[in-house]
């Protein structure tokens, strides 16, 4: 999804995260996405996402999280046990990856 199409349930949350990483803007701009790492996520029937350049926000009481990205959009998945997220650091990996 594009950042116009942000649900309202998720607006305060992203407006929560600018503010803890001390951004003085009130949407993202490129400064605000990592640039060394990755964001993987691999869901209870094997199937997996993986984005780069992007974070995370985890939304226990909306049974949600989700993978904000510099050049693939947002995305939302509902959470639940089985889902295993992991965001590690790619700076040391190669191109081909």
């Amino acid at each position: 999804m594009r950042p116009n199409d942000l649900p309202e349930r998720w607006k305060a949350k992203l407006q929560d995260h600018l503010i803890a990483i001390g951004s003085k803007y009130k949407t993202l701009g490129a400064s605000d996405f990592p640039n060394d790492n990755v964001v993987r996520i691999s869901f209870e029937d094997k199937s997996k996402a993986e984005f780069r350049y992007a974070f995370i926000i985890n939304a226990p009481e909306l049974q949600e999280i989700a993978v904000f990205t510099e050049h693939c959009g947002y995305h939302i998945f509902q959470s639940y046990d089985e889902m295993d997220i992991m965001v590690e650091d790619f700076s040391d990996f190669s191109e081909n990856y």
